[in-house]
């Protein structure tokens, strides 16, 4: 494996017999995974095979056990509990980063519990499926012809791939001949960043929330500690400071995520980079935005805070917490009630504008990635 060549992680599904062991040899250009039609022959659980280099990439292809009708929610669970812990990985190179789905072409049609219970739920997780269309080579004009029909209907805009991975004879003496490599590659390279992204965002925003309530949890509990147990007295120093720490929780935490959100974006973007250039030569780097050009072109001053402008933003949203003029004999009980209600109302406003951030950051990711599929689109038919 090339320590300069960026590492992306593959996992191939499919039913049993749908020729997903075949495909992972002929990916790998070699005989490494059992293949034997009709048979289960991959253990319980997701499997790494060995990297491979191709192209300026160490391809790491994960499989699984075939799946079945009567296993097929046993199945999901253990999937959905690997895919979760692949996912919670601090780094994004530990992720999985594209799931290619075989589909038997001579069936044309998928069953029902591969879309309920499998293809459904990987998508509502946000994955950007390539769908192998396999024994491609076996099919008739009008098998493939319902294949696309069924893929397009159901998953439009996804990608479908006719694959034939081996070399056969066939009845009549014709014979099929492997296609479909360097497609699957290419659709990597597409799916590449949308997947990631997607992921991040995903992440990000439970990041933020979560950042958002731990800050409201630290400044309650700087004031109950600081405060009597019954009956205090509550002067403009003890308030002044409530506020101080209550500011300084919130930006702390929500920076921090802040901070881990730009980093990770700027990693993609180069991995990014890395991969479409090694595979096709092609540099994007251009195309893609960096999350301060992003944020520059924002014109919503909700979200002032993601541009730099942290300070005047929590000034401004904290100034109304704290109910001015109590400086006197009063329940504390009362007084955190208004506090915490106070602090729930900040919480909700710095929640919308996460929100309107997140959202902002959806609509330019699609216009980098249809810069990319432009540009690919645009060198593909000048070749």
């Amino acid at each position: 494996m090339d320590k300069d060549n960026f590492v992306t992680n593959i996992l191939i599904l499919g039913k049993t017999g749908a020729g997903k062991s075949t495909l992972v040899n002929y990916l790998y250009g070699r005989e490494i995974a059992v293949a034997r039609a009709g048979r289960p022959v991959t253990e319980k659980g997701l499997h790494r095979h060995e990297p491979f280099a191709y192209n300026g990439m160490d391809i790491v292809i994960w499989d699984s056990w075939g799946l079945e009708p009567d296993k097929a929610r046993e199945w999901w669970e253990s999937l959905k509990e690997e895919l979760a812990r692949q996912s919670g990985q601090p780094h994004i190179r530990d992720w999985i980063h594209t799931v290619i789905y075989c589909y038997d072409a001579k069936k044309s049609r998928l069953d029902s519990y591969e879309s309920e219970h499998i293809l459904k739920p990987l998508i509502d997780m946000g994955y950007r499926v390539i769908f192998a269309l396999t024994k491609w080579g076996l099919c008739s004009d009008t098998e493939k012809e319902a294949a696309m029909r069924v893929l397009d209907e159901s998953y439009p805009g996804f990608s479908a791939i006719p694959v034939e991975s081996v070399s056969q004879k066939l009845r009549g003496g014709r014979t099929t001949a492997p296609e479909g490599r360097e497609d699957i590659f290419r659709g990597i390279c597409l799916n590449l960043r949308k997947s990631l992204m997607y992921h991040l965002r995903c992440r990000a925003r439970d990041e933020m929330q979560e950042a958002v309530s731990r800050a409201e949890r630290a400044a309650l509990a700087y004031y109950d500690k600081h405060t009597g147990y019954i009956f205090t007295v509550y002067g403009e120093d003890l308030m002044n400071e409530i506020q101080k720490i209550a500011r300084e929780s919130y930006e702390n935490n929500i920076r921090e995520v802040y901070d881990r959100l730009r980093n990770n974006i700027t990693l993609i973007d180069s991995m990014c980079v890395a991969v479409i250039r090694g595979y096709t030569g092609i540099d994007v780097s251009e195309k893609l935005k960096g999350l301060h050009v992003i944020m520059s072109s924002i014109k919503d001053t909700r979200i002032a805070a993601w541009t730099g402008d942290w300070g005047e933003y929590f000034g401004d949203t904290l100034a109304t917490i704290f109910t001015a003029g109590i400086r006197f004999f009063t329940r504390k009980s009362s007084y955190r009630e208004d506090l915490e209600k106070k602090l729930g109302e900040v919480s909700e406003k710095l929640t919308q504008d996460l929100r309107s951030f997140a959202d902002t950051l959806d609509k330019e990711d699609i216009e980098v990635n249809e810069g990319i599929e432009e540009k690919l689109n645009a060198a593909s038919i000048r070749n």
